[in-house]
């Protein structure tokens, strides 16, 4: 017999957790990070399963509503190894030490949890981080290893971001080998940066735990997108302005570099026009990229007026500049260095705010693409003269149509199941009713805490 508990990301996006019980074994794909006001305090609550009986995990990739409670399972009790892939661990690293640092620093300050509970508290710090950093195991994309006997993985390129999986696991369950497959967030097929997913690719499973984020919606084009990004910091630069860009440290910011680099390169944007990556984060998460995608001399992503910002006073006078592009996180504006730069920046019509990714429900982000005239930052109200604007194709999630292809390469006449998760409810439904236009009707959308057999 085997089950899965769907503990994360079911009827809502985040906090990606799912326990499989087998005969064999136990183990879990990912333990994220709830965000959002309506669930962040599900990272307070004590796991709901006894961690001490799984024996793996594995970690589809290195995103924080993924691999962000991983340290709290570790804390729990878990002891067994995590398996990603070479990139996946090197960001996770990253990602695991600043989120540790970010709640020790709030703690030592007398601050609550978060942004939405009212509770003073930490989930786990820099040495649970670190313990968590020594228990991962390194895999390859493509090649099967057998993590205990009976039980045998495969990791497979996503796309997304770096490093990035889906998952196939193969079950020896009564007599038979049972295939299941966890997509983890699917890459788009117009991929920038990295490579995507392999269309061509033909592949057996009998369940299907799949993401569905942008169900019933397409994305932008990529390209027009970033060609509008271009026209749009030429046109504030041309001005005198200056372009601010909130961006998250992993993958947006390395594409938006990208971007940057190519319209420099090709007259789109003055040689000289200085840009600022403020975010150690960010920087630290380009070196990962460079190293990875650097297959010349030439880096995707430097150029000679590419500035990374490292101290704080540093950032502090960007604000006296003009004529210049900031890239700073967080990419909904809620908190980093942003923050700061926003404080100076809304007043002054002549500046610009690009958010290139999407603005959650409650964020600084999702008010300025809304309209706000005034914002309260900190404690200061800050009138809103800058130009705001939001960029809708440079997700990294697909949408309906890449899902489509997606899932093509399992459909199998042995396909018994599909688990639509990762996702507001209409948009998992909506994704179900594209899939049985398709004629492809064995979705399900599983709740949160639900358990099924298989």
């Amino acid at each position: 017999m085997i089950s899965i508990d769907f503990f994360g990301a079911a009827k809502t996006v985040t906090g990606s957790n799912y326990l499989v019980k087998t005969d064999l074994g136990n183990f879990v794909v990912d333990c994220g990070m709830f965000q959002g006001e309506d669930v962040e305090h599900f990272n307070l609550e004590p796991i709901s399963y006894d961690t001490k009986t799984v024996d793996f995990a594995l970690l589809t990739h290195a995103h924080i509503d993924h691999s962000g409670m991983m340290p709290k399972l570790v804390k729990a009790g878990f002891n067994g190894r995590i398996y990603a892939t070479n990139n996946t661990i090197q960001i996770t690293t990253e990602l695991l030490l600043d989120s540790a640092k970010l709640q020790e620093n709030a703690y030592q300050r007398g601050e609550n949890y978060g942004k939405y509970t009212k509770t003073k508290a930490i989930v786990y710090n820099t040495k649970d981080a670190m313990q968590t950093i020594g228990m991962f195991n390194t895999q390859d994309f493509d090649k099967t290893f057998e993590p205990i006997p009976g039980i045998k993985v495969t990791f497979i390129v996503a796309g997304h971001i770096l490093g990035a999986v889906s998952i196939i696991v193969e079950v020896e369950d009564e007599g038979t080998t049972k295939k299941i497959v966890f997509s983890g967030d699917i890459g788009r097929i117009q991929s920038p940066l990295i490579p995507t997913f392999d269309m061509r690719l033909k592949l057996d499973a009998d369940y299907v735990i799949m993401e569905s984020l942008y169900g019933g919606q397409l994305h932008t084009d990529r390209h027009e997108s970033a060609n509008k990004l271009v026209t749009i910091i030429k046109e504030i630069t041309d001005n005198g302005g200056s372009a601010y860009i909130p961006c998250f440290a992993v993958q947006r910011a390395q594409e938006v570099l990208n971007d940057l680099k190519k319209a420099k390169q090709g007259g789109a944007l003055a040689a000289d026009l200085p840009v600022w990556l403020d975010s150690p984060l960010a920087q630290r998460v380009t070196g990962i990229y460079s190293k990875a995608l650097q297959f010349s001399e030439d880096s995707p992503f430097d150029f000679p007026s590419l500035v990374y910002v490292k101290k704080f006073k540093q950032s502090a006078g960007l604000a006296r500049q003009a004529r210049q592009v900031v890239l700073a996180g967080s990419g909904m504006a809620d908190g980093g260095r942003i923050t700061n730069h926003l404080i100076t920046a809304l007043p002054n019509k002549k500046n610009a705010i690009i958010f290139v990714g999407f603005q959650a429900e409650g964020t600084l982000g999702r008010q300025l693409v809304e309209g706000a005239k005034n914002v309260l930052i900190g404690t200061k109200s800050i009138a809103v003269n800058a130009q705001i604007h939001q960029l809708e194709g440079f997700s990294a999630h697909g949408d309906t149509n890449d899902y489509s292809e997606w899932l093509n390469r399992f459909l199998n006449p042995n396909l018994k199941q599909i688990y639509l998760v990762h996702a507001e409810p209409e948009r998992a439904e909506a994704l179900k009713k594209h899939f049985e236009g398709m004629g492809i009707n064995n979705c399900y959308i599983p709740s949160m805490k639900e358990t099924v057999n298989i």
